[in-house]
């Protein structure tokens, strides 16, 4: 998989910014990957995070627990809070809407339309359920279902956990990103991304599951080799200007912020 898995996995990331306290919980059944950066007078922890994990599964060890209760700021991509879930849910309904006269069968051919409505009734959708969306929200709502349907749960993502963790250590809960950002993100990708987007979540439904398996067992392991290639270099290599926005643009403007503060 392509443009779908990489734009997933190219949103998964967590800052953390450092001060000190005492680890809690210990859990080292998983080993993911925890960078610190340091200067003079101050400890930059920076630990990539997965949005999608199996119901109840772990979310760090006490290698990340400790380097949080140190923290006297957490940062992650977005705040966490029914209030902002709420916005997201308005945002992607208004940025994602359809154009008058432009449903998304519009832009599929009839033989992509037929394969659309095979996945959607294998999902459980209503017939022609996603018409009035454009081709982005189409493909990441394709994305999504088969791994709740597998098992997975957004509340047991990885940042949403650290989130809970950090609010219950009172700690300074800092974002990113406003959500306005983050979908203006894919709103303005070009007509060709978003269709392939689209077109590459159809294809990939029955076996996205197993991909982000894979994904997540890398994750687990701190396989920095196998996360870069899945992640990063397909991307790259196949489309630069998803590349460009998702990995370079936002990293470059995390980092102007992070070192800013």
């Amino acid at each position: 998989m392509r443009v779908v898995f990489g734009t997933i996995a190219a949103l998964l990331a967590l800052s953390l910014a450092s001060c000190a306290q005492a680890p809690t919980q210990q859990s080292d059944a998983i080993t993911p990957l925890l960078y610190a950066v340091h200067d003079r007078d101050s400890t930059l922890y920076l630990y990539g995070t997965v949005h999608v994990r199996p119901r109840d599964a772990d979310w760090g060890n006490a290698r990340v627990r400790a380097a949080i209760d140190e923290s006297s700021e957490i940062w992650t991509e977005l705040l966490m809070n029914p209030q902002a879930d709420q916005q997201i849910q308005v945002l992607a309904a208004r940025l994602g809407a359809a154009e008058p006269g432009h449903p998304l069968s519009s832009w599929l051919t009839p033989e992509e339309n037929a394969a659309l409505n095979a996945v959607t009734a294998r999902l459980g959708f209503p017939q022609g359920a996603l018409e009035g969306y454009k081709p982005w929200l189409a493909a990441l709502t394709l994305t999504l279902a088969p791994l709740v349907r597998a098992g997975y749960d957004p509340d047991s993502g990885v940042d949403r956990s650290i989130d809970a963790y950090g609010d219950a250590a009172g700690k300074t809960m800092r974002a990113l990103e406003t959500a306005e950002q983050q979908l203006t993100f894919f709103a303005n990708l070009s007509p060709d991304i978003q269709r392939e987007m689209l077109r590459e979540a159809i294809a990939e439904s029955e076996d996205l599951p197993a991909m982000i398996g894979e994904m997540s067992t890398a994750w687990e392991e701190g396989d920095e080799r196998a996360l870069a290639h899945a992640v990063v270099d397909e991307t790259r290599a196949d489309y630069p200007e998803l590349y460009q926005m998702l990995f370079l643009d936002r990293n470059n403007a995390w980092m102007t912020t992070l070192t800013h503060e």
